[in-house]
């Protein structure tokens, strides 16, 4: 077995991992959610589970038919997010009531939230942003992530959410009692001495009308405005927000990187190939490879990606899985610095060009 072979089947065999760690965690959060709630030993626990439960079903049915955000969009997205940083500096979150999100970044207008947080996410990922201040932070539902809620009040005693405040008023004349006690013709008079002046809220209690148990704090439960998810400040998601900033060192190099990648283009094409920007090629295995360009000319083929961010040797064992999988003619990596002799023997031992891109 060649190496290229090799490498793929393990590549293969990570991803056959992967998928089956991430039916585990979704299990594990389950069974974190059922414990949780039966902790709390309220009645109404078993009521919440269920509807939990049917939430996560109907959660799973409805991100079917959201439309997903295509390659070449989220990279616009990205390229828009980059420039901004590079004007402003940097990204500062501002919260965004009653909305799913729970907050933006004002700096970037017209686009939704969770697409400008998936770029800036790649753009971490690259290394051409970083997070540091953190600025907020948002409660949010742990079944679809809305951060848009109603807070419930909720029984301490048997989980019933009839929960009522009872408000008690002190008069200036020492008299304390509830409002009932005070509230007279619509209007509150001390009912020790008659007067309506200086009456004033003194503390208040919550009341069941279930089971008439008063309490100082009651619980708080939250219902998600999305999708109807009932959780407590136990299960809820708490949604960070920081504020962005870029590595103006690591932009260098990008910028670097994207002019050779443009000149490489512009050479493909005028050599009579036609060149498709963030393309993507299905390999034997039915994995989807993505690329930065692709070039086409009759039967040959020929994939151009950049690196930066990540070690070059990480790059070249991605790209060689790609090669052995797609049965490319060439693929071309476009990097922002010189390669040393044991990257480049790597390279040509897998049949992929190394660009140096050093203006």
């Amino acid at each position: 077995m060649s190496f290229p072979d090799a490498v793929l089947l393990v590549f293969q065999r990570i991803e056959f991992l992967a998928g089956l760690i991430a039916v585990i965690a979704i299990a594990a959060f389950l069974v974190l959610v059922r414990r949780r709630r039966s902790s709390a030993k309220r009645p109404s626990s078993e009521e919440l589970i269920r509807v939990v439960e049917e939430d996560v079903k109907q959660s799973r049915k409805q991100s079917l038919v959201e439309e997903e955000l295509g390659e070449e969009d989220l990279s616009r997205i990205e390229a828009r997010v980059l420039d901004t940083l590079r004007d402003s500096g940097g990204l500062k979150p501002v919260p965004m009531p009653a909305s799913k999100e729970g907050g933006h970044y004002p700096e970037i207008v017209g686009i939704p939230e969770k697409h400008v947080r998936k770029a800036i996410d790649r753009l971490i990922e690259k290394g051409l942003a970083f997070e540091t201040e953190h600025e907020f932070s948002a409660v949010s539902c742990p079944i679809c992530g809305s951060c848009s809620q109603i807070a419930l009040l909720s029984c301490r005693n048997c989980g019933s959410f009839r929960v009522e405040e009872v408000r008690y008023y002190k008069h200036t004349c020492g008299f304390i009692g509830p409002e009932s006690s005070f509230r007279s013709g619509g209007r509150l008079v001390c009912p020790q001495c008659k007067l309506g002046d200086g009456i004033e809220v003194y503390y208040r209690r919550y009341r069941c009308r279930d089971c008439g148990a008063e309490f100082e704090e009651p619980n708080i439960a939250f219902k998600c405005g999305s999708c109807g998810s009932l959780y407590d400040e136990q299960t809820m998601d708490v949604k960070p927000f920081r504020r962005i900033e870029y590595s103006r060192e690591m932009l260098n190099e990008y910028e670097k990187v994207r002019r050779r990648l443009e000149l490489e283009i512009e050479r493909l094409r005028a050599e009579g190939y036609t060149v498709e920007r963030r393309g993507s090629l299905a390999g034997e295995s039915g994995v989807i490879h993505q690329f930065d360009a692709i070039a086409k000319k009759g039967n040959e083929t020929i994939a151009l990606m950049t690196s930066f961010g990540e070690p070059i040797t990480q790059s070249l064992i991605k790209l060689g899985v790609a090669k052995s999988d797609l049965k490319l003619s060439k693929i071309i990596l476009i990097i922002g610095r010189r390669a040393d002799p044991t990257e480049k023997g790597f390279a040509k031992s897998l049949g992929i060009e190394i660009v140096e891109a050093l203006e």
